[in-house]
């Protein structure tokens, strides 16, 4: 069996290697040369690569790469949309050209759909949906979208995973930590960039998006969160027609928030619909900590109504596609209240104190210069009244700011300051009086005012309570075990010190002269003793014993003197 293994092997290092060679084709091909040279892969390139990048030298270098992604496939789409949100890292420039990125994909045949959908539920495709249209709805790298009914006459759409999908962004995950090892090692000016945590980042991120039950998980939560909006409509979903790789949705039919024109046609409150969309956004951020993380027009979905009682137009907010969501910890909510008020009241000293604590700044940062930066770039818009002000913008401004210092914001960051700038933008887009900034200036003081509420410090302090109890419980326990071996025959202390031997030798030799000389001393005091008794055995009319007592002290003197000596 193990030469199968290593045939495994073999077969996906070949893949890899034919993979990276692709990579760098089309790198070389819009532009790219220098870049993989540097990086010690020239021999992956084709021999006439020179020819193709051309025909590119006209396009931006930011054109030119989002051109590449877009070749490359999914992996580099979904990257580069990643990186779209990284507005702390990358030129304005590169910002706009990722934000463009599309999924190039063929649909997937219908056999081949039916034949996932009939192995992830276990049963014939008519024993669960009584029709199913085989043309998608929409294609893209991930999976595609069909719209079917139940039998119970629902009608619903299912979002069906491309197969090997995942094997596919595994492989291609593996290649880009490898490139980006190259990219640190070899081209310092990218180290800036910590390609290595982009990586990182981007493969959690898309671990999550390929398991379809995290995402309906996700589309639960959200809507029991915002159940007190009965203006926002979030997607039903059918468990029980739902895997990993397939999710069955309730059908909303609305008008994408990005088609402006149909939008003016239908019968809506366009201003209400912002204003409810904004407080329910506002309170996923602020209060739930679970919020919608791609948050552009495709997504929403407006659908025409009227007010039942007095027939004037109204409409709902329909949310879909909840593959991407933001998380935001009970702290970092508190944090993000706290930035909003020092913003209002333009205390520029607590805004940096507040990122420098997101991004774990050594204290060696130049804080006074970064202080002055953010104050010198946003000072000039707060003049400007709150409606006016683009609070998305100057967090991420800020955010860019904080990296020239070394102050490293967590990725999860900035999904939060994307989907601020993002729903600014669109809700300008629908109601030019739109104002972000005032709805979470009132949730941002609730959150400031319970951080300090006496129930939220009670809550603390049962935390810290329940924490000394358990130290309490433990440290009696430690302390008696540490008396114990403290009392036991073979208890020692270690003491490690370079100059150790040398100490030792020198306690030994003082032992021994100390040894030498009480015993010199002894023989003297006995030689000197015996004097004073006169018997039989006597030597030139000295007792015997005194003169062996003196001799043997003269020795013993004499050693010692040596000794001293050496």
């Amino acid at each position: 069996m193990q030469w199968i293994k290593t045939g495994r092997q073999l077969g996906q290092a070949v893949k890899n290697v034919s993979r990276l060679r692709q990579i760098t084709a089309v790198l070389g091909k819009y532009g790219f040369v220098d870049i993989v040279e540097r990086m010690h892969l020239g021999r992956f390139l084709p021999t006439r690569v020179a020819q193709f990048a051309q025909d590119q030298a006209e396009k931006t270098v930011a054109e030119r790469l989002r051109l590449a992604f877009e070749e490359l496939g999914p992996t580099f789409v979904k990257l580069g949309q990643l990186l779209s949100t990284r507005s702390d890292i990358l030129p304005d420039a590169y910002i706009e050209e990722f934000t463009k990125l599309q999924d190039n994909v063929q649909p997937l045949p219908f056999d081949t759909v039916k034949g996932i959908i009939e192995k992830q539920l276990a049963r014939p495709l008519a024993d669960a949906y009584v029709s199913f249209t085989e043309t998608p709805l929409a294609a893209a790298s991930i999976g595609q979208v069909h719209e079917a009914t139940l039998k119970t006459g629902e009608t619903v759409v299912v979002k069906v995973q491309r197969p090997d999908i995942q094997k596919i962004i595994e492989n291609d995950i593996s290649l880009l930590a490898f490139l980006a090892g190259l990219l640190e090692k070899y081209i310092p000016e990218t180290r800036v960039l910590n390609p290595g945590v982009i990586v990182d980042e981007f493969f959690r991120t898309l671990t999550s998006e390929l398991d379809f039950k995290i995402e309906a998980n996700n589309m639960v939560r959200v809507a029991e969160n915002l159940k007190g909006f009965p203006e926002i409509v979030i997607p039903k979903v059918y468990r029980q027609f739902s895997t990993v790789k397939i999710l069955t949705l309730e059908k909303l039919d609305g008008i994408p928030a990005n088609d402006l024109a149909a939008i003016e046609r239908a019968n809506v409150d366009k201003k209400l619909l912002v204003e409810v969309g904004a407080r329910a956004f506002v309170k996923s951020v602020m209060i739930d900590g679970l919020f919608h993380g791609d948050m552009h027009g495709g997504n929403l979905l407006i659908i025409p109504g009227t007010d039942p009682e007095t027939g004037a137009p109204k409409g709902k907010l329909g949310i879909i596609d909840f593959g991407i969501v933001g998380r935001l910890s009970q702290r970092s909510r508190d944090q993000l209240a706290n930035m909003v008020m020092a913003l209002i009241s333009e205390d520029f000293e607590n805004l940096c104190y507040i990122y420098a604590e997101l991004g774990a700044a050594d204290p060696s940062i130049n804080f006074e210069g970064f202080q002055r930066e953010v104050r010198n770039n946003i000072a000039p818009l707060m003049g400007l009244t709150l409606g006016e002000i683009n609070v998305g913008q100057v967090l991420s401004e800020s955010t860019r700011i904080a990296a020239k210092y070394n102050i490293q914001i967590p990725g999860e960051w900035m999904i939060v300051f994307k989907a601020i700038l993002t729903m600014e933008s669109l809700g300008r887009t629908l109601d030019p009086e739109f104002d972000l900034l005032r709805l979470g200036q009132d949730i941002a003081k609730e959150l400031v005012a319970n951080q300090y509420s006496m129930q939220r410090l009670s809550k603390d302090l049962l935390w810290v309570a329940k924490d000394m109890a358990s130290l309490l419980q433990v440290v009696p326990r430690q302390i008696r075990w540490m008396f114990r071996k403290f009392n036991s025959n073979d208890f020692a202390f270690e003491i490690k010190s370079p100059d150790l031997e040398a100490i030792r030798g020198e306690i030994d030799q003082h032992g021994r002269r100390t040894s030498l000389s009480v015993i010199t001393a002894g023989l003297f005091m006995a030689g000197a003793i015996g004097l004073q008794y006169s018997g039989s055995h006597t030597l030139f009319s000295y007792p015997f014993f005194s003169i062996i007592f003196f001799a043997a002290g003269f020795l013993f003197l004499i050693t010692l003197l040596l000794k001293s000596f050496r």
